[in-house]
C-alpha cells in the first residue's frame, strides 16, 4: 500500500513524459513518511473522452487509496507531497487534483506470487 492512480488528458502525453510523472507521484509517496518504497504501487491512465468546466482544459487527477488508520493530517501531508510532487513535474497543466481515500479492508483481497 498505497495505490497511486493516475489519470490524465490525453494530450499530456505531448507535453510530458507519463513516465517522469508517475516516479514523481511515487516519490512524493514516498516522500510523505507514511510508507517503505517497495510498498507504493503507481499507474497511470489516459483519458481519451472528458469533458471539464472550460474546453481544453489539461487535468492530471491523482487517487491515493491507502489502509484506514491514518490521521487526517497525515492524509493531508500526503496530498500535499504528491500533488508537489505532480506540479513540479506538470506545472502548466490546467487542473492538478489529489484525493486520498481509505480502503474497506473489511472487503479488501490480496494474493502475491512470488
Amino acid at each position: 500500500m498505497p495505490h497511486c492512480i493516475i489519470e490524465y488528458s490525453s494530450e499530456l502525453e505531448q507535453k510530458y513524459s507519463i513516465k517522469e510523472l508517475v516516479s514523481a507521484v511515487h516519490q512524493g509517496a514516498f516522500e510523505s513518511g507514511l510508507f517503505k518504497a517497495e510498498d507504493i504501487k503507481t499507474r497511470a491512465y489516459s483519458c481519451n473522452d472528458f469533458q471539464t468546466a472550460q474546453p481544453d482544459q489539461s487535468f492530471v487527477h491523482i487517487t491515493v487509496r491507502i489502509m484506514k488508520g491514518r490521521t487526517t493530517e497525515q492524509k493531508k501531508g500526503l496530498s500535499q507531497k504528491v500533488l508537489s510532487a505532480a506540479d513540479k513535474l506538470a506545472p502548466k497543466v490546467n487542473i492538478l487534483t489529489v484525493e486520498i481515500l481509505d480502503i474497506d479492508t473489511d472487503s479488501y483481497s490480496k494474493r502475491v506470487k512470488k
